[in-house]
Order: C-alpha cells, then structure tokens, then sequence
C-alpha cells in the first residue's frame, strides 16, 4: 500500500528535475543566442554605451545590411550555416528575432532561395522542442496527465497532418505552445516534420518577398513592386483560407474531467 504513493512521488519529483532541466537549458540556450546575436550585430551589451540606441536608426540598419552582404560575399557557406543555426535555435527557443531575419533572408537569398531557407530552419527549430518535450517530459506527464491529453491525442489522429497543416499556417495555437504540446501527444514524428515543413516555408512567404522587394532600398533603388503585391496577395489569401476554415469546422472546447 505504501508503494503507490511512493512512486507517484518519485515521478513527481523526476518530473520536477525534468522541467528545472529544461528551464535551465533553455536559459543557457537563450543567453548563447543573444550573445551570439550581439556579437554578430556589433551590439554592446551596456546602454550607456551607445549601439542599443542605434537600433532604430535606419543608416545603422544599413551600415549592418553592408556587413552581412560582405559576410556573403567572402564566405557564403559559413553566412548560410550561421544563418540557419541561428534562426534554428530562435523558433526552437520561441525567442523574438524570426520575423527580421525572414527579411534578411529575402534579402540575402531572393525571394525563392529565401523561402525555402527559412522554411528548413523553422521546421528545424520546431522539430527540437518537439523532441525535448517528447523525450525529456513526455513519459512522466503522460503518467500523470493521460487522460488531460486525449482530446489533443484525438485531435491529432482524427484530422492528421492537414490539422497540423492549418496549424502552422494560420498560427491560431502560438509556435511556443504547439511544438512542446504535440511533443506529449501521440503523434509520429514524420507526421510532424513534413506538415510543418508545407505550412511554415509557405507562411514565411509574405516575410521573405517583402524582404527581397525591399532589398533595393538598401541600395537607393525602388523596391519591387511585385513581391511586394505578391507578399501581400499570400497574406491576404492566408487569412481568407483561415476564415473560412474557421467558419465551416468552429473550435470545439476541450472538455478536461
């Protein structure tokens, strides 16, 4: 009789060091990023300095915008890898920074190349903390939460990849829950990866081509005006599609005993 409580408090307190891990993890992960970042940008970690005061200044903007084109020039694969380990590691650590270096990256690849670079690094990053929260909380959670996770367990089986599909899409569960959260449930992890890959490098589309259309303001040229209207067209499309899902297939609430 003493058992029972005994191992449900072991897997309490597993579960405990589990998420501290995580947690602890997840600072050191953030901390590198943001040095790393910092450094790359030629930002000074003190205010009183002077170049976090420079960031909304459009010639600073510009003097980076240079640096990384020089980067690209002299060392094209050490730029890509940089490039994809970096916004890798932002959407795995749900950290700000996604949006602006999907500009970046419209204007460092182009429109196409673009796309598809942030389309890997977005999976990527989500495809970690779909496997952190799978291996390192899954199996103590799923003790002690099971019955809590059989309506997304349902959800995911019943609908499938196109579920996940609209998902990332049309983002109406933010990233930093969705990934950690379909890591608990019972859902493969090629039914994660490939409906990730489809609705993220399609959602990055309005980003990067509004990225590439305005690389030519970097220049003093005019911007294309095209991708701009075609960034425009995805978006605007991306939303209708999303109201309409939503208006033939309502939410239901899930019902937790």
């Amino acid at each position: 009789m003493t058992g029972r409580p005994g191992g449900g408090g072991g897997t309490g307190l597993g579960l405990g060091w589990r998420l501290a891990g995580l947690g602890l993890l997840w600072l050191a992960a953030a901390a590198t990023v943001g040095w790393g970042m910092c450094t790359l940008l030629g930002v000074e970690l003190d205010p009183a300095v002077g170049p976090l005061t420079a960031w909304p200044d459009p010639a600073w903007w510009r003097q980076q915008h240079v640096l990384w084109t020089a980067w690209q020039a002299t060392q094209p694969l050490a730029f890509l890898l940089g490039f994809l380990l970096m916004f890798t590691l932002l959407s795995a650590l749900a950290l700000p920074g996604c949006a602006p270096l999907a500009l970046l990256a419209g204007s460092a690849f182009g429109a196409v190349g673009g796309t598809l670079v942030v389309g890997l690094a977005s999976t990527l990053g989500a495809t970690l903390s779909f496997l952190a929260a799978r291996h390192l909380a899954r199996a103590p959670l799923r003790l002690r939460l099971g019955h809590r996770l059989q309506a997304l367990d349902a959800a995911a089986q019943r609908d499938g990849p196109l579920w996940l599909f609209w998902l990332r899409l049309v983002p109406l569960v933010p990233y930093p829950v969705i990934n950690p959260l379909l890591g608990l449930s019972r859902l493969s992890l090629a039914g994660f990866v490939w409906p990730s890959l489809a609705g993220l490098t399609l959602g990055s589309v309005p980003y990067v081509w509004a990225g590439s259309a305005l690389d030519g303001l970097w220049q003093g040229a005019a911007p294309d005006g095209w991708l701009l209207a075609g960034a425009a067209a995805v978006l605007a499309a991306t939303a209708a599609l999303a109201r309409r899902r939503r208006s033939r297939t309502p939410l239901q609430p899930a019902r937790w005993p």
